[in-house]
């Protein structure tokens, strides 16, 4: 018998409350071995043609709470009939799963390149959402010529909102995906220690920009004493997204990358009724 929400709800909570009591110390859990240079791959270029993320696939395991590894996620970057695109997949399993009802969040984006090779811009971006049988949807379409983006939302296969908005002259909106690859390839700006830069992003309830900053070496050092993690060559970025993206409280993604770019540890913080995620980097997939 399915229980209805709220007593499901309560009923994960005791659950999870209970597996903490018995949980051991995680402190540590995302701690790198110094020996493991994590996120680094042959051929690594620091900017150029974007396309060299093509058949790119990174894979990660996600934990919250007391839970190891609950749930796992992978971001691709394809090319289909001639069109780029990339997605965006994490879901909750096994015995977490079943108890946060199988929760899916699915991202994809089209993108045109533009910068000679330098950059991508969203031509549409989906985001879904679904938690047991309801699915939320929106839909974008951006529009070069006229200057307009235009967005549907549903709710399963019901229309419950649209609107359309002006795309700001010589700029465009950037999603979460197109920004995570202009970001990797130094659209907006080199990552080095100490510099930041705003991305312009879909307007989501008053907030349209994503922030990025890259920590001096000295606020790195102060963070990575507090969780007493070991030195290593990487960079620390703390990201404020809109709050609606990930379904977080805050919007806050602390990011701990690689020197070759890749979100090595990232932590989500304040997901609705789940706490903190953090996402552990496993491993990087080529497709030819």
């Amino acid at each position: 018998m399915l229980l209805p929400g709220k007593q499901k709800q309560l009923f994960l909570l005791t659950i999870i409350a209970l597996f903490g009591l018995f949980s051991t110390n995680n402190s540590n859990l995302f701690a790198l071995d110094a020996t493991n240079d994590i996120g680094k791959y042959p051929g690594f270029k620091a900017n150029g043609n974007i396309t060299r993320f093509k058949g790119e696939i990174l894979y990660y395991d996600i934990s919250f709470l007391w839970f190891d590894n609950a749930a796992s996620a992978k971001v691709q970057f394809l090319k289909e009939k001639g069109r780029y695109y990339s997605t965006l997949e994490a879901s909750t399993k096994g015995f977490v799963g079943f108890f946060t009802s199988y929760r899916k969040h699915y991202y994809k984006t089209e993108f045109e390149i533009i910068d000679n090779g330098k950059s991508l811009r969203p031509l549409s971006f989906l985001r879904q959402v679904t938690i047991g049988d309801q699915a939320e949807i929106t839909r974008h379409q951006f529009n070069y010529f006229t200057r307009k983006h235009t967005w549907s939302k549903f709710l399963n296969d019901e229309k419950v909102k649209e609107g359309v908005d002006d795309i700001p002259v010589d700029n465009s909106f950037h999603d979460i995906l197109t920004a995570f690859y202009n970001v990797r390839n130094g659209s907006y700006g080199t990552l080095t220690k100490g510099n930041h830069f705003k991305i312009k992003t879909i307007p989501e309830k008053g907030h349209d920009e994503i922030s990025v900053h890259i920590s001096s070496e000295q606020d790195e050092e102060v963070f990575r004493a507090s969780e007493g993690r070991k030195k290593k060559d990487e960079l620390l970025l703390n990201i404020i997204v809109p709050k609606e993206i990930f379904q977080s409280t805050t919007g806050e993604l602390m990011v701990w990358s690689s020197t070759h770019f890749i979100p090595v540890e990232t932590t989500v913080k304040d997901y609705i009724l789940l706490g903190d995620l953090h996402a552990k980097f496993t491993h990087r997939e080529i497709l030819f």
